[in-house]
């Protein structure tokens, strides 16, 4: 490997030449985003193919028994993000502080949780099956299908939950294009399974829940092969008595994201039963094509939350305040364009959306354009709203995100009833966007008090500017140029003499850094301006630590043949005594520590 000399000069280099730029941060979130979308859409296909094979190969009182398990299939997903989902997202934080034990405790911990609670759906279900199926079926046609249903989904219930979780976790350490591929596949497991059991064995529709189960099985055991190989920064390992502090610390995280789903699921149940009462099956039929408008929207927000909630985390847990805003800002920027032209193409071909979902009536067709046009202007302040709620618990504002989840429902349900009564029954519509507007400046006064509290952060997302942490670290994209390297050392060589560090080790970070930097510009294929390499120099906990992320062919230089190496990782390796890779997001990471004495 070749050496570019670091020339010392009293005036130094201009940092500003190194600001930190947004290409990393853009093509990580490129990498994520499209992952979550895809598996979001994916998932919505094969409920919608399972569906439709039942129905036609059951009865299409089949098909109405499962709906019929939606408020129960709520409750476990419900159990599942409490102790699995939230457990993700402390754990994408702990890797971002390089902390894989604490990792690895969280994980085993929502592991052993979700075992735990399966069992116990599980028990409760063969107990009280009687009073679950009174409760939930009032139709005697409809019995059969739905105990046949219900008995086979409890009883396996800690199968979908863990296979949730092995999707967050995999997902969280960088490979969420893996999921993807996970995904796509177990659904056709699904359907494959669905035409054997159903269409050749003739289970019924027990048989269509066995091949879910099949499915998510697949999934588990897909992804398992990835979080047990080399390739993975952590192992879920057994449960140990030093867990529990985990335990407490996943429920926290998990109280705001059970709370949202226990709120929506109460308020789709009251706002069915309102818009029944007020507007009738026309109604009914609209509220339809509108639930399913804001489910593509929430594919969308829900991908963009869940790429703020990883990256975001991982940002954090490294001090990286500086990337965090930029993350957030795009993300901000992304769900709300995207959300706009969602509401353009509703408001201008309203008669074919309503079409496609059924309309074939002159009468049915002018009413739903009427209140498709008057429900699209919802859809950005709403989703907006809950794209918001995943940032604040990235954050860990855990109260402000079940306000802002909370405040929806909140709203809509009063201005559902007291809209027909000011301006009569068909103005029940304008609720939506009322509610909308409204939750959105209830989201902007809440976090103007807390920005006027908390003094340094940002408008609206609350993420900290200039704090203690990133005025003392040096943060900066470096050109992917032989050129820039060189001048990019001047810098981090004039931020390390200013710190209180030992001479010895502030040569040896700068040599470590140039190895590396070296490293990428000859052999990562990315040699160009266009392209950029983030390096973040900081101390923390007694330690300086250095990053550096660049988006070039995969290289270890960690687990390198040592026969191989030459004298560039020799001595990289040589004089860092703490070393760590990973290959995440599509990119290069690695990380560099030594103990301040």
């Amino acid at each position: 490997m070749q050496h570019i000399p670091i020339i010392m000069t009293t005036e130094g280099t201009n940092v500003t030449l190194f600001n930190r730029n947004p290409y990393l941060i853009a093509k990580a979130m490129k990498n994520f985003l499209l992952a979550s979308i895809l598996t979001m859409a994916v998932t919505q296909v094969n409920t919608t193919v399972d569906g439709i094979i039942v129905s036609h190969l059951v009865a299409p009182d089949a098909l109405s028994a499962v709906n019929l398990f939606m408020p129960v299939s709520l409750l476990i997903t419900s159990f599942s993000t409490l102790f699995g989902v939230s457990a993700t997202i402390v754990a994408a934080r702990a890797l971002g502080e390089r902390d894989k034990s604490r990792v690895e405790h969280l994980l085993s911990t929502a592991l052993l949780s979700i075992m735990f609670v399966g069992g116990l759906i599980a028990v409760l279900g063969w107990l009280f099956q009687g009073q679950i199926s009174d409760m939930i079926c009032h139709e005697e046609r409809l019995r059969p299908y739905f105990d046949s249903y219900m008995m086979v989904m409890m009883t396996c219930a800690v199968v979908t939950m863990t296979s949730t979780l092995v999707d967050q976790s995999v997902s969280i350490d960088g490979h969420p294009e893996l999921v993807t591929r996970s995904i796509v596949m177990a659904a056709f497991v699904n359907v494959t399974f669905d035409l054997l059991l159903v269409g050749v064995f003739h289970l019924g529709i027990a048989g269509s829940a066995y091949a879910t189960i099949l499915s998510a099985l697949f999934n588990i055991c897909f992804l398992s092969r990835y979080l047990y190989g080399k390739q993975c920064s952590f192992r879920i390992n057994p449960f140990s008595k030093s867990d529990f502090k985990s335990l407490g610390e996943n429920t926290l995280e998990g109280t705001p994201l059970i709370i949202g789903n226990l709120v929506l699921t109460v308020m789709f149940l009251l706002m069915n039963n309102i818009i029944q009462d007020k507007q009738g099956a026309d109604g009914m039929f609209t509220l339809s094509i509108c639930i399913n408008l804001l489910t593509i929207g929430m594919m969308f927000s829900s991908g963009i939350g869940s790429t703020t909630l990883a990256i975001g985390g991982f940002l954090r847990g490294q001090q990286d305040y500086i990337g965090l805003r930029i993350l957030v800002k795009r993300a901000l920027v992304m769900v709300f364009c995207s959300l706009i032209v969602i509401v353009c193409i509703i408001e201008l071909f309203p008669e074919l959306i309503g079409t496609l979902f059924g309309s074939n009536t002159p009468e049915l067709t002018l009413y739903t354009n009427r209140v498709l046009r008057i429900f699209a202007p919802m859809l950005p302040f709403i989703l907006l709203a809950l794209t918001l709620a995943n940032i604040y618990q990235m954050q860990g504002y855990l109260i402000l995100t079940v306000v802002v989840v909370s405040s929806f429902p909140l709203i809509l349900i009063p201005s559902l009833l007291i809209w027909p009564e000011i301006a009569g029954n068909d103005a029940i519509w304008y609720s939506f966007p009322f509610t909308g507007i409204m939750a959105i400046i209830m989201a902007l006064l809440i976090t103007e008090v807390v920005r006027m509290k908390k003094k340094n952060v940002t408008h609206l997302s609350l993420v900290p500017i200039a704090t203690a942490e990133e005025k003392e670290a040096l943060n900066i994209s470096i050109g992917a140029t032989k050129e820039r390297v060189a001048e990019s050392l001047q810098v981090i060589h004039n931020y390390l003499d200013q710190c209180k560090i030992e001479k010895k080790m502030a040569n040896d970070i700068t040599l470590c850094t140039e190895e590396i930097l070296l490293n990428i510009i000859y052999h990562a294929g990315r040699n160009s301006l266009s392209h950029y390499i983030d390096v973040h120099i900081h101390s923390h906990d007694g330690k300086m630590i250095v990053s550096v992320k660049d988006d070039g062919r995969a290289f270890d230089p960690v687990h390198f043949d040592e026969n191989k190496r030459k004298n560039g990782l020799k001595i990289l390796n040589g004089l860092c005594p703490d070393l760590d890779y990973q290959y995440m997001y599509g990119q290069n990471m690695t990380f560099m520590s030594w103990k301040i004495e």
